[in-house]
């Protein structure tokens, strides 16, 4: 690294360039691909002093250039307000997920491919949907952003184990084809935190934790709050869920208890803006897979019950709490105990795994 000014990785079909003071290496990257035309550059307004260099950069090489500075707030109303030219050829994002989001919307919109200079190692979106054909990920620029970025980043890499489960879940339980993951390794530098998410969103599925966050960040926005970043609810809930999965297979007296009511769910998701009508892969409701995953569920129990005790969240807590002064504590004053189980709730009604089926049995 000491003699190279940057390295160059393949994921999943996407050049990922690491190093240090990266600017001056973007252009160059585009020179055969984009002879002509313009760029579109997308940038969170937290970072307009970046910004300004990179568009810069792009002016002197003689691309004709089109700026658009974004809220940190995923706001989908702002989303579809969006308008670009469409001579534009490219799409350049600058930040982290909300910048990747819009310019996914941009690229579809106009048929054409985007980049992105990742600011934030605390996403697991970048990958996701329509890839970017270039990322670039500039240790120094990592090194500088906030706390919270960084927070969620390992939020969503601590998640990780949960996912695991899940996907055991859904082999042994629900016979579903799913892919048997590894927990995550140690991670050592920032920039390797910021690879090992590009890595987790390039096979990105949604799990429970996933669904329970977007939930939490839903109603801190209707609640008139700013929203933790994603990463950070989603740390929270893993651990939540993976309380709860200990508790529910710990006491399978489950099926005295009346069926869930999923207009009731169905009613507070779509105040939040979140109904999903997507059909799930399993109907928990229906009488004869309930049942009959119940049963195989009895079978594969105990196993399951070990595999959740060998997820240490106390060790991960300990070093998540170290991160910045407030890492952990703003959920005494911004999340309350209601929060959490109305949270925990919803995303049971969107899960497809086994916090769906407790959902069905009524036990939430």
């Amino acid at each position: 690294m000491d003699s190279l000014q940057y390295i160059k990785r393949t994921l999943a079909g996407t050049e990922v360039v690491i190093g240090r003071d990266l600017i001056g290496e973007i252009t160059p990257y585009f020179a055969h691909t984009l002879a002509e035309g313009a760029v579109c550059i997308i940038y969170d307004r937290n970072l307009t002093e970046l910004a300004e260099d990179i568009i810069h950069e792009f002016k002197t090489s003689g691309y004709r250039v089109f700026v658009q500075a974004v809220s940190s707030l995923r706001r989908e109303a702002e989303v579809k307000s969006f308008v670009v030219p469409e001579f534009v050829r490219h799409i350049f994002a600058i930040g982290a997920g909300t910048a990747a989001m819009y310019a996914k919307k941009l690229a579809r919109l106009l048929d054409v491919d985007w980049s992105m200079y990742l600011t934030a190692p605390s996403t697991d979106s970048v990958m996701c949907d329509i890839k970017p054909k270039t990322v670039f990920i500039d240790e120094n620029v990592l090194f500088n952003c906030p706390f919270e970025c960084k927070a969620a980043g390992y939020g969503i890499i601590f998640s990780q184990p949960l996912r695991v489960f899940e996907n055991l879940f859904a082999r042994k339980v629900l016979a579903v084809n799913a892919e048997e993951l590894k927990n995550p390794q140690e991670i050592c530098s920032l920039s390797e935190l910021a690879y090992a998410l590009l890595e987790i969103s390039a096979d990105f599925k949604e799990d429970s934790a996933q669904l329970m966050s977007e939930i939490l960040y839903a109603d801190a926005l209707k609640r008139g709050q700013t929203p933790r970043l994603i990463g950070e609810y989603k740390f929270l809930a893993s651990a939540c869920i993976t309380a709860f999965y200990s508790s529910f297979l710990g006491a399978p007296s489950i099926d005295a208890m009346p069926p869930a009511c999923r207009e009731v769910a169905a009613d507070k998701l779509s105040q939040l803006e979140l109904l999903d009508n997507r059909a799930k892969s399993v109907d928990f409701f229906d009488t004869n897979s309930y049942f009959r995953i119940s049963y195989i569920l009895g079978e594969y129990r105990t196993d399951l019950l070990d595999k959740l005790g060998s997820i240490d969240f106390h060790k991960s807590q300990r070093f998540w709490r170290r991160l910045y002064p407030d890492a952990g504590y703003w959920l005494k004053g911004e999340i309350t105990c209601k929060n959490l189980t109305d949270s925990l709730s919803l995303a049971g009604y969107k899960s497809d795994n086994l916090l769906g089926f407790a959902y069905a049995s009524g036990i939430l």
